[in-house]
């Protein structure tokens, strides 16, 4: 499947996405009080998180071998063994940290201890996320597009549904309850897609172990470890940089500058993972590594490019070329590199103002400095990549 016909379906399936969210979240707003929506919010938040660190966060490892492996049967089964017993092993860890912290847990979140059996109920439910990522996530290693799609689509619509069950039968606990439920219910649909489309026996799912194969996985564990903490790090840091130099009002204009973006973006790179990272994980030299990352940046560098003025355009641009590169980073499993910048743009957070265009400083434009960061994140992937 080419890039252009995975960004098809990968695009109408994110759309389909954001639109059940929507809903969820427009379903909550009319609902219950601002206190209890900003609430939910917080638990929200904890559930994107779950989604990053249920099963280990190794899902781009797990493309990267199955892609690799996939013409090798008895080194697929290997891979998938060892990621099953590392993900139930983790998911498993986790719900026993949020039985056990039930209580704090409630606390942090919500001011009080009233809703430690939604925490509870998450603890379970995360396990489910963890396998709703694992199925796609191998669908994703044969390039399998439409599967993912579908997967997608039919997992967002049982998630709404269950949403309004939950709603229906607990008020606001269910509603909570039901957040969790929408990311985790995609796992009927891919795993019956698994089974369905023929990639491979679903007994390679047995548990095993190798060593050596836990061990690269564990990579990208901390991959996922070190961006959960440095990217919100980052971002808060360049927000009250901002509010320092220009004041809240332009925070407020960067912030919906780079939120439009970034739901733009969105449709455009939801592809990379489908087909970028399985291509670039299977290509050995670095002349076929050229040719597909100058054939990925001819074909979404034109897309990015549609914007209505020029600093966010310059920003969209540079952002979708750190993804090309980021996936060569992935696919190569290069921790040191992938720590390299994700530290810098930390450090480049404490000076970033002073990195922003002149003109943009002296007219206080605070879209400028989204165009400014990721000049320097793509600088550095150029480096990586002719480095390596």
């Amino acid at each position: 499947m080419s890039l252009a016909k995975a960004s098809v379906w990968m695009a109408v399936s994110t759309l389909l996405k954001i639109a059940a969210g929507l809903l969820v979240v427009k379903m909550l707003a009319v609902t219950y009080v601002p206190a209890r929506v900003g609430q939910a919010g917080n638990f929200r938040q904890l559930i994107t998180v779950l989604g990053v660190l249920a099963g280990a966060g190794i899902f781009n490892g797990v493309t990267k071998y199955v892609a690799q492996t996939q013409q090798q049967p008895a080194e697929l089964r290997v891979v998938l063994g060892t990621t099953s017993a590392m993900v139930l092993g983790f998911a498993l860890l986790l719900a026993a940290v949020f039985l056990l912290f039930a209580a704090p847990i409630s606390r942090a979140l919500f001011g009080h201890e009233q809703y430690q059996q939604v925490i509870r109920i998450a603890a379970f439910l995360q396990i489910g996320i963890a396998w709703a990522n694992l199925a796609p996530a191998i669908m994703k290693g044969f390039r399998d597009a439409a599967g993912n799609a579908l997967a997608l689509i039919v997992g967002s619509v049982v998630g709404v549904v269950a949403w309004f069950v939950c709603y229906w039968l607990g008020g606001y606990s269910g509603a909570l309850v039901g957040l969790t439920m929408v990311p985790a219910l995609v796992v009927v649909p891919a795993m019956w897609l698994l089974a369905r489309r023929d990639h491979l026996p679903m007994r390679y799912l047995l548990l095993q172990w190798r060593p050596e194969y836990a061990r690269s996985l564990g990579k990208f564990t901390l991959m996922a470890l070190i961006t959960a903490v440095t990217l919100p790090v980052a971002w808060m840091m360049m927000r009250n940089l901002l509010a320092q130099h220009a004041g809240w009002e332009q925070v407020g204009l960067w912030q919906g500058v780079s939120s439009i973006s970034d739901a733009y973006l969105q449709f455009i790179t939801a592809s990379f993972s489908v087909y970028l990272l399985p291509t670039l994980a299977c290509l050995q030299t670095k002349a076929e590594i050229s040719r597909e990352i100058i054939k990925s940046l001819r074909f979404v560098l034109p897309a990015a490019a549609v914007s209505f003025t020029v600093w966010p355009l310059i920003g969209d641009v540079l952002k979708v070329g750190c993804y090309v590169f980021g996936y060569l980073v992935i696919a190569k499993a290069s921790l040191r590199f992938y720590i390299l910048t994700e530290v810098s743009t930390v450090c480049a957070a404490d000076r970033f103002f002073l990195l922003a265009d002149p003109a943009a400083r002296r007219s206080r434009r605070s879209s400028g400095i989204y165009g400014d960061l990721y000049r320097l994140l793509c600088t550095l992937c150029w480096r990586f990549y002719y480095l390596s």
